[in-house]
């Protein structure tokens, strides 16, 4: 899975989260029911919190991939650049 591909996933999770929240919180304050309204809300924010925790969670990973291949690039590239010295060195020296 790419970076865009994992940011765009938790980024619709989010939305979606978002959503749900939205459409709860009209509801609890369209019923204004008391004590049944206040527990559902308290579960409504506990699952956000842990989903947030989640997406939270995808991105630090997300982060320290893009870290590693940006480590693993400047590698490549190093030992590109020294592949491309050696075989200029070893080259005859062409008339020109």
């Amino acid at each position: 899975m790419g970076q865009s591909d994992a940011l765009q996933q938790a980024t619709e999770r989010l939305d979606a989260a978002a959503d749900q929240l939205e459409t709860f919180l009209r509801g609890v304050f369209a019923d204004a029911e008391g004590g049944d309204s206040i527990a559902e809300l308290r579960d409504q924010v506990r699952f956000l919190s842990e989903e947030r925790d989640r997406l939270l969670s995808d991105l630090d990973a997300e982060r320290n991939r893009v870290r590693r291949l940006k480590a693993a690039n400047e590698e490549v590239s190093g030992r590109l650049k020294a592949v491309m010295v050696t075989l200029k060195d070893l080259m005859p020296a062409l008339p020109g």
